[in-house]
């Protein structure tokens, strides 16, 4: 129940400050294992740099590299200035950061092979973004794989 709750609240916040936005990041394999991050912590931790997200935002992470190119994980902005405790998930040297945005899944991993570099350009994304801000067309496409 306290879920419920806590869900209720976001979305009401969030219809004050305009509506949820959807974005696509992506996450290198090479640096951290992302896979790993969310078996233990159960969330994603993420640099903000220019990411203008904020809580109640959806993302979705397309992981490069360890075979994935795709699209894995649609998760929740759940807090937007986070500590990161995933240093054991690092590959790459780690880099404690205070400040943080926090992602946590909102559905299991897509394990398909179907929201890959082709299919996403199919609807107008570009297999060279980073980091970009998605369409209602786009949306609907991706969530149609994580029902």
């Amino acid at each position: 129940m306290a879920k419920f709750f806590k869900k209720q609240n976001i979305k009401i916040q969030k219809s004050d400050m305009n509506t949820i936005k959807h974005a696509l990041l992506k996450g290198d394999e090479k640096f951290l294992d992302h896979t790993k991050s969310v078996a233990l912590y159960g969330k994603l931790y993420w640099r903000k740099s220019n990411k203008k997200l904020n809580v109640g935002d959806i993302v979705y992470l397309f992981m490069i590299g360890k075979g994935h190119f795709q699209i894995r994980y649609k998760l929740e902005v759940t807090h937007t200035n986070a500590s990161r405790p995933d240093k054991e998930c690092w590959l790459a040297p780690f880099v404690p950061d205070d400040n943080c945005l926090e992602f946590t899944p909102i559905a299991d991993m897509y394990e398909g092979k179907q929201l890959g570099y082709d299919e996403l350009e199919s609807i107008g994304i570009s297999r060279h973004v980073q980091y970009s801000f998605l369409n209602e067309e786009q949306v609907n496409f991706i969530d149609k794989y994580f029902k």
